[in-house]
């Protein structure tokens, strides 16, 4: 299972690649704007302020392995946005199971639980180098 999931993530299309990226920076987009209208050092302020930060990891992740980008974060930093993504996975099959089979939302909703798991996979990986080191 293990080898066929890295298989799998090693051999992403480019237009998957670029879903994935896309699915990050909408998160991004959607969660700042959110933000703004928020009361500064309120509870779902920070916990916003988090997920905006596991988002940026994220993508920043994914360009890394897939374009050569500098990922630039610590290994607390990294430790934290997995655990972060990982807990938002758990909750995006319940909007998945809520939407309609073919619907906008779906696909959207399916993209973005496809651009996390790439994402924690290759968290996972680098999160194993800095314990090599």
């Amino acid at each position: 299972m293990e080898k066929r999931g890295k298989l799998f993530m090693e051999n992403l299309t480019v237009e998957e690649k670029l879903q994935s990226v896309e699915a990050f920076k909408s998160i991004i987009r959607k969660s700042e704007k959110a933000l703004s209208h928020m009361k500064t050092g309120a509870p779902q302020t920070r916990l916003l302020e988090k997920r905006i930060k596991a988002a940026q990891i994220g993508v920043d992740t994914l360009l890394a392995r897939w374009e050569g980008q500098k990922l630039d974060v610590s290994k607390t930093d990294l430790i934290n946005a997995k655990k972060e993504l990982e807990d938002l996975l758990l909750t995006l099959p319940s909007f998945l199971e809520k939407s309609k089979a073919g619907s906008g939302q779906r696909t959207y909703i399916t993209r973005r639980i496809n651009a996390f798991k790439v994402a924690v996979f290759y968290m996972d990986d680098l999160i194993e180098k800095f314990e090599q080191e």
